[in-house]
């Protein structure tokens, strides 16, 4: 697989390209989840930043009307500036971020017109390669190990996860699996997409396998 065209540095060309980018810290609670979608049929990229934490409300960055891009991932609107950077093809990418963002309530479905306290979040975070890339539908899917920093208002965590990558230019959003029986969910997010006719819900567990999970909405 050549991750030169299979997993460009930019955005693909005349297709929509999402990009998720999660993970788990299993020692501090927090876990994160980064999500572009770039949409060159109507001109905007949609764009998800989530910073949850055990106990605490999650805090998060949502827009629906970002510029397209062509040729990287970097964005500027009022109140966010990010830049999702490729270092090496397929293998390592950095991600910095400060915007603004809302704690809001884990059982509220979020959308841009969500009320909530606004707090500053930040990332400054490598991403490497850290497992086998297999396919998923029209995309990729592969792990990876997350270090660097995340702010959340007050708050600075040093981050060293592990999570996953994935990348589809299908127009479909990933599938994830369901919790099993017995397993925790820490937490709660429900994200309000366009054209979708429900919420996208998903949860975050600790434990022997910490990772993001599908539930139901």
């Amino acid at each position: 697989m050549d991750p030169v065209n299979v997993d460009p540095a930019g955005p693909y060309r005349d297709r929509v390209d999402l990009i998720d980018i999660e993970w788990v810290d299993q020692h501090q609670g927090v876990a994160g989840l980064l999500r572009t979608v770039v949409r060159p049929d109507s001109g905007c990229t949609w764009f998800l930043a989530a910073v949850c934490r055990r106990g605490r409300d999650p805090v998060v960055v949502l827009d629906y009307e970002l510029p397209s891009v062509t040729h990287a991932f970097e964005f500027r609107a009022p109140g966010l500036w990010t830049d999702i950077g490729c270092e090496v093809a397929g293998e390592r990418w950095t991600v910095g971020l400060e915007a603004f963002g809302l704690a809001v309530d884990p059982g509220e479905v979020v959308t841009p017109e969500s009320f909530g306290d606004r707090v500053a979040v930040g990332h400054d975070l490598d991403i490497e390669t850290a497992g086998g890339v297999e396919t998923d539908g029209d995309g990729i899917v592969h792990a990876v190990a997350v270090a660097g920093e995340v702010l959340v208002g007050a708050d600075a965590f040093e981050i060293e996860a592990m999570g996953t990558r994935r990348r589809r230019w299908d127009g479909q959003f990933p599938r994830l699996t369901r919790p099993t029986r017995g397993v925790e969910v820490v937490g709660r997010l429900a994200v309000r997409w366009p054209g979708l006719p429900s919420a996208e819900t998903r949860g975050w567990v600790l434990g022997n396998r910490p990772g993001w999970v599908e539930l139901a909405g």
